[in-house]
């Protein structure tokens, strides 16, 4: 049996379930991202209804499974494990960047990652006197965005081009003469230097791959950053990733049991995946 519960972040839409597994009842976030080829939430549910997974619901189902296991022996699975520092998150460039970005380096972030690629000229502007802040480093998330004439305006901008660790998906294929590092997410370069791993929709657990490896959220429920942390944590990743993403959304009862300065993770209170009482206050709808 499984039940569901819906949910919003700002004008994104997901859904927690609650599974009854063989352990016993487990939870689990499905937040979709259309944007990026998943299909809507509604799709997603009805699919289930018919017992067709998607690669979301599989890999939800299965943290469903690992939380109910740790909810049965009532141990937090994130006890006595090290999940790695996060960077900052940045979803767009704009006049208040500067103040975020300070905020942050005064809460000891060293790392920042910022999503690029609606209006190129204008993040450029926005993202020139950022890339000098002394010891900063940068992860550019370009989405596939980078065409061959934005990649020359690109990389012909005065930038201090020493601070970008990687460029996320430059390009839908990457050429192998870029000169700058790259990280692929969505689909696989010719050739790349960082493998981004988002445990929502990747399978983790049988991950094989020689190059540094980045854990990221799906930017979707509280629940769901939990599961990506231990993800993280479980394959003892030592690079920094990107585990912090609820402080893009304004605080809910759920994120304000997370982490709200600099880096360093902080777990939730509660069995499993946590949240053992907020979950006793939800409404859930029979699903299956």
């Amino acid at each position: 049996m499984i039940w569901a519960h819906l949910y919003q972040l700002g004008k994104r839409e997901g859904a927690l379930l609650r599974v009854m597994t063989e352990p016993g009842e487990g939870y689990c976030d499905v937040h979709p991202w259309p944007e990026l080829k998943d299909d809507p939430l509604e799709k997603q549910l009805d699919l289930l209804r018919m017992g067709v997974l998607t690669p979301l619901t599989k890999q939800s189902l299965s943290f469903a499974d690992i939380d109910a296991l740790g909810r049965q022996k009532k141990q937090h699975l994130l006890n006595g494990v090290s999940v790695p520092d996060s960077h900052f998150l940045l979803t767009e460039l704009n006049e208040d960047s500067k103040s975020l970005v300070e905020q942050a380096l005064s809460e000891g972030f060293q790392t920042f990652k910022v999503k690029l690629g609606k209006d190129l000229s204008q993040e450029l502007f926005y993202l020139r006197p950022l890339l000098q802040k002394n010891g900063t480093k940068w992860r550019l998330d370009f989405n596939g965005a980078l065409t061959l004439d934005k990649t020359s305006e690109f990389l012909s901008a005065k930038l201090n081009f020493a601070a970008i660790e990687f460029c996320e998906d430059p390009f839908s294929a990457s050429p192998t003469d870029f000169p700058l590092p790259v990280a692929w997410d969505w689909e696989k370069p010719e050739s790349y230097d960082y493998r981004i791993i988002k445990p929502s929709v990747d399978n983790w657990q049988a991950l094989s791959e020689s190059k540094p490896v980045i854990f990221t959220t799906y930017l979707g429920h509280p629940l769901g950053q939990v599961a990506d942390a231990y993800a993280a944590a479980r394959s003892h990743c030592q690079n920094v990733c990107g585990l912090l993403s609820h402080r893009v959304y304004p605080k809910s009862p759920f994120s304000e049991g997370l982490s709200w300065y600099g880096p360093k993770w902080k777990s939730p209170e509660g069995t499993g995946f946590g949240f053992d009482e907020l979950f006793k206050d939800l409404k859930w709808e029979r699903l299956i």
